[in-house]
């Protein structure tokens, strides 16, 4: 089961709970591969359609784009 740090865990679950339901922000997550990228997409709550992009960067990580 691939392993994404506990900080960027807890970051996505406290974003996803706290503010206006109605007012989405786009953050970025840095992660070191793919699959940890599309994992950290399906952290509860999961990112909908629209919702987020994965992109490649120079070094061989990934920058996650989503709403929260």
């Amino acid at each position: 089961m691939p392993q994404i740090s506990a900080a960027d865990a807890e970051l996505k679950k406290s974003l996803a709970m706290e503010g206006d339901a109605g007012t989405k922000t786009w953050r970025v997550s840095i992660q070191p591969n793919a699959e940890l990228a599309t994992h950290f997409l399906n952290i509860n709550p999961p990112q909908g359609p629209g919702e987020a992009t994965i992109a490649p960067r120079p070094d061989g990580k990934f920058d996650v784009f989503y709403l929260s």
